[in-house]
């Protein structure tokens, strides 16, 4: 059988090396985390102050990477770091740095094992999720249809996802053989772009006629890699596909129809309400407004207005602030960088929070 798709997100931190090393690795030399929120970060607790701390911490593209992670666990890990001297504590000994021999440890263990510098699960886990699924089953499908075989068991059995698949077969012109034919060439050349060892993974993990997909636990045994390692490669090498895709898309016409359907809706990877917060916000309403309109909080609208900030690089904060207030804030953050909330009230009474946080945001990336 198919690894199902949730086992790329992996359902709980097992006490192995690579998730140690993994964990370990977000920590920083330059700047002091503390562990309970880094925790909340990696469970995916999708608040605004948890999101602007993922994205202070320069961790926000693995939020919500271990939805599972118990928490007992992730403190014993924690324990073997302080123990084996691998993080020290900053002076409040709630926030620690990633020693020097922390440090080594992380680049020696990752020069003999992939690191997933690609992943982005806030932004894109959604359409990653649906696009290999599209994929891995029309994949399917085509190579029981290429051999005219109707008597096999489908790897997906909803039928919203069956009726996908026929919809997409009966809108397609071209004749099912010639299909066929032209998916499987677009799956050759996106493989040939891929290194040996990625290509072999996602290839080991296509069912079709007469093969069955192997599971991220089969893989794992079979290469002797932690399962961790092999479903952050395999994420890895089917963004490096839809990467493919979208650069060269004249050369994939059939991926790309999926592709399209998988990243349609910009905000998908939003909550149901911070999703009608920006389609608002796309309209020209204010947060005032918004509320109104919502029977909501302002402060909760704000909280999707930060969330949006952080999420998307190039969210205008300007938008959303007066522009007489915005210039002043600019100013004050340019006489002093680290200025505090409320150091900037004595000068802003009133100031919302959100403001300052906003601008926070703003001008941490043009630092990146």
């Amino acid at each position: 059988m198919i690894v199902k798709v949730s086992e790329m997100r992996v359902n709980v931190l097992e006490q192995s090396l690579y998730s140690q090393f993994f964990c370990l690795s977000l920590y920083s030399k330059d700047y002091p985390i503390k562990p309970s929120t880094l925790y909340h970060i990696l469970i995916g607790k999708r608040t605004a102050s948890i999101l602007f701390k993922a994205h202070t911490y320069q961790v926000i593209k693995f939020f919500s990477i271990f939805t599972n992670l118990k928490r007992e666990e992730y403190n014993q890990m924690i324990q073997r770091f302080i123990a084996k001297g691998w993080i020290k504590a900053n002076n409040t000994s709630e926030e620690f740095y990633l020693s020097e021999q922390g440090k080594t440890e992380v680049e020696f263990y990752f020069s003999e094992h992939f690191y997933p510098t690609n992943l982005n699960q806030l932004l894109n886990g959604k359409a990653v999720k649906e696009f290999w699924g599209k994929m891995v089953f029309l994949t399917q499908v085509l190579s029981e249809l290429r051999y005219q075989n109707k008597h096999y068991l489908p790897l997906n059995k909803e039928w919203k996802n069956q009726l996908w698949v026929k919809n997409w077969l009966k809108n397609n012109p071209l004749d099912k053989q010639d299909l066929a034919q032209s998916f499987g060439k677009e799956w050759i050349q996106a493989l040939t772009n891929l290194d040996s060892f990625s290509a072999e993974v996602v290839v080991s993990q296509l069912t079709g006629h007469e093969k069955f997909g192997k599971t991220i636990t089969q893989l794992a045994s079979m290469h002797k890699i932690e399962a961790l390692e092999i479903a952050f490669l395999l994420q890895n090498a089917i963004i490096q596909v839809m990467d493919q895709v979208v650069r060269k898309k004249e050369n994939y016409p059939l991926f790309y129809l999926i592709y399209q359907e998988c990243i349609g809706d910009p905000y998908s990877s939003l909550s149901q309400s911070t999703r009608l917060t920006a389609y608002y916000l796309d309209q020209g309403l204010s947060i005032e407004n918004i509320a109104s309109k919502r029977k909501l909080k302002a402060n909760t609208i704000s909280e999707h207005v930060i969330e949006l900030a952080i999420i998307f690089p190039d969210f205008d904060v300007s938008n959303v602030i007066p522009d007489s207030k915005y210039q002043r804030l600019i100013t004050a953050f340019q006489s002093n960088e680290n200025i505090t909330y409320e150091e900037l009230e004595k000068d802003m009474p009133q100031v919302p929070f959100s403001w300052y946080r906003l601008i926070q945001i703003e001008r941490s990336r043009t630092d990146d």
